[in-house]
């Protein structure tokens, strides 16, 4: 069986110390750049620590034992309980993979984009955020058939399609792609993966068609906030491709309007041919929770309603404390034992 690494990034944002850093360089972007996202692309919430992160372990642990190591990414911050001992486990830091030039850093797509030079990383991986979680036993094939990552296949124009962070990003991704690639030729050559019925059902398979029919050249390349399956080679490829708008995303301090993120990887094995298809809807679910959904996003965690879930974090319209106790009280009657990535008492 080819190896396959889990990487997942974590940030305690209320480290007093990593916040006055934050705070000035923030600062200093703000008045420096007028493509610095706003809205809630660089909010507190996109770096606030839930607490769950030891069920994400405890997840993997149970969910895909047969993972090869788990990367865990961070400014060097590691949670009290994290036993590092662990012959799975491997603490990376992000001075030892990104280049100086870029750190500090507090952009996820930096952080994610430059992930081909983490040291040891097999050439497949899948990307977790600390909020995305696996909830029942899934096996290799389910990220990865034939060597190729399973990813969600979409030729639509999303609805949300509007002005924020995200829908730009998106945009810029396709246009990059379009750069890279002769789109059409290829999406032509691999259309009957986009139209396999079978793996994205009939509506889907049609759909796919029919965009590309219209659309032609232009690929969206969305793909979902759930954990994605990658090859590193890609990566490396995209920044041979395109080293321009890598630079300029990963010279970013904080999110911007006119970067990309690694979504444009998943997009260009997409249009290259190398991946099998999915349906995003049978992978997972992604779940915006406020004190009027909460009730509902514990109840998917506790009756492990399906195989992936992330957790979005809606900022204002959350009490963290509260919500995010009730969240992980669900996870407790799902994984109440210790993982192994845990130190043990005493």
């Amino acid at each position: 069986m080819e190896k396959i690494d889990f990487v997942v990034t974590w940030v305690d944002g209320g480290d007093s110390e990593w916040l006055a850093e934050k705070r000035k360089y923030l600062d200093a972007a703000s008045s420096a750049t007028s493509s610095l996202a706003g809205g809630e692309a660089n909010a507190e919430c996109r770096y606030r620590d839930s607490g769950l992160l030891k069920y994400w372990f405890r997840a993997v642990e149970r969910f895909a034992p047969w993972v090869n190591r788990v990367f865990f990414v961070t400014c060097g911050q590691k949670p009290d309980w994290l036993d590092e001992s662990n012959p799975k486990l491997r603490l990376a830091n992000h001075a030892e993979y990104i280049p100086a030039e870029y750190l500090p850093t507090f952009h996820s797509d930096t952080i994610e984009l430059n992930f081909h030079r983490l040291p040891d990383l097999s050439e497949r991986f899948v990307l977790f955020n600390d909020d995305t979680f696996l909830l029942r036993p899934v096996a290799p094939g389910f990220f990865f058939r034939k060597g190729l990552p399973v990813i969600p296949c979409d030729l639509g124009i999303p609805r949300w399609i509007g002005c924020s962070n995200i829908s730009r990003v998106v945009v810029n991704n396709a246009g990059v792609l379009k750069q890279g690639l002769d789109v059409e030729r290829l999406v032509r050559r691999n259309i009957w993966k986009f139209a396999n019925v079978r793996a994205l059902g009939l509506a889907r398979a049609v759909k796919n068609v029919a965009s590309f029919a219209v659309n032609r050249m232009w690929i969206p390349g969305t793909f979902g906030h759930l954990p994605m399956p990658h090859l590193k080679s890609t990566f490396e490829e995209i920044w041979r491709s395109q080293p321009r708008v890598m630079d300029r995303t990963s010279r970013s301090r904080f999110r911007i309007d006119d970067g990309v993120n690694h979504w444009l990887a998943s997009a260009w094995n997409a249009v290259s041919g190398r991946f099998c298809p999915a349906n995003e809807k049978r992978r997972g679910e992604f779940v915006s929770f406020d004190e009027k959904t909460l009730a509902g996003v514990c109840g998917i965690v506790r009756r492990q309603g399906c195989p992936q879930l992330c957790l979005n974090d809606r900022g204002d319209d959350v009490t963290p404390e509260r919500c995010f106790a009730e969240i992980a009280s669900a996870f407790e009657s799902v994984l109440p034992e210790k993982s192994s990535f845990e130190k043990p008492k005493g």
